[in-house]
């Protein structure tokens, strides 16, 4: 059949490719499909085993098969930018919160990735899509992957609107059996469409959850791939993520990823007279001074409302804070 030009594919059911066969031998080409069962998850795998005189892309690729037919999700690639990059630090992006900007030295350099930690219900979601309407009020677009609530309905009229616009891009995470590789193309095409400058993740607590059972045992590694091929387009990612609020424990990502975020803000609970308070802090924004302060904020009709510092607590961080003796506070 080559004698007479013609391309011709094999098909073929095998067992296992350790299996002796001559046609492995004689074929130029040799694509493996594999499918496994986990629980109640199904997920479909490729990789090209040999493509005689030229190189493949090595390892496992998993696809899914639509009304479309095949698609293959390949690791990202990182991009490479089209003209010389400007330092992130002389391009600041708004955060959408009145004070935050200057708790974080001047807003959130542009290309960055921040992660915003706390527990459940402290406002993650909230400074998340503050994120992304400040950035359409500025005329830029940005896009979503929401794995915990619809985007559209969550913040009311304005993100709806926002979206339905075309704004603000939202990525289907619908889809059983999700791989990190399958999301992040997804991601990177909506910001390719959009021309997208802003990316939200919400949160890595949720998409974790998403993933096939198989894939989360490398959850780490593959994260900060994501990461690295996100941010090489260019845009500013922010990740939120869910902690226990745990006192005697302070952490900033259960996954240990926090290293791979440029900046940092954590949220915590608090109690005050028997009252549940809400304090924020910047805990980092790489090569960028910022402020140090523990900062009392509540949550209303119109979003997070930064307070003042508290001065007269300590032990915020232990979740149970005292007043400070007043010889402590004049020797500050």
């Amino acid at each position: 059949m080559t004698s007479w030009q013609a391309t011709t594919f094999l098909i073929g059911e095998y067992y296992t490719d350790k299996e002796a066969n001559p046609v492995f031998t004689v074929a130029d080409g040799l694509i493996w499909l594999s499918q496994s069962v986990h629980r109640n998850s199904v997920v479909r795998k490729m990789e090209i085993m040999k493509m005689r005189g030229q190189p493949s892309l090595s390892g496992l690729h998993t696809f899914r098969i639509d009304h479309k037919g095949v698609n293959v999700f390949a690791p990202p690639k990182l991009a490479v930018p089209s003209k010389e990059p400007v330092s992130p630090l002389e391009s600041r992006l708004q955060m959408g919160v009145a004070g935050l900007d200057d708790m974080m030295g001047g807003g959130l350099p542009s290309g960055y990735s921040l992660l915003v930690a706390g527990p459940s219900g402290s406002g993650k979601s909230i400074l998340a899509h503050a994120f992304l309407v400040q950035g359409a009020r500025n005329g830029e677009t940005g896009v979503i992957a929401a794995f915990e609530q619809r985007p559209k309905w969550s913040r009311g009229r304005e993100m709806a609107d926002l979206i339905n616009n075309d704004q603000i891009g939202v990525v289907n995470t619908q889809p059983s059996s999700l791989s990190v590789d399958e999301i992040s193309r997804l991601i990177i095409a909506e910001v390719n469409r959009l021309k997208a400058n802003r990316v939200v993740i919400d949160s890595l607590s949720g998409f974790e959850l998403a993933l096939a059972p198989t894939f989360r045992d490398d959850f780490r590694e593959s994260l900060a791939q994501m990461v690295s091929a996100i941010a090489s387009t260019g845009v500013t990612v922010l990740m939120t993520s869910e902690l226990e609020d745990r006192y005697t424990d302070l952490r900033f990502s259960p996954y240990g990823t926090a290293f791979l975020t440029d900046a940092i803000i954590v949220q915590r609970y608090i109690e005050v007279d028997s009252r549940l308070l809400r304090v924020m802090a910047v805990v980092k924004v790489r090569g960028s001074a910022h402020s140090n302060e523990l900062r009392l904020f509540h949550i209303d009709d119109r979003g997070i409302q930064l307070g003042k510092k508290a001065d007269d607590l300590e032990g915020l961080l232990g979740g149970r804070p005292s007043q400070r003796l007043e010889s402590n506070i004049e020797k500050d």
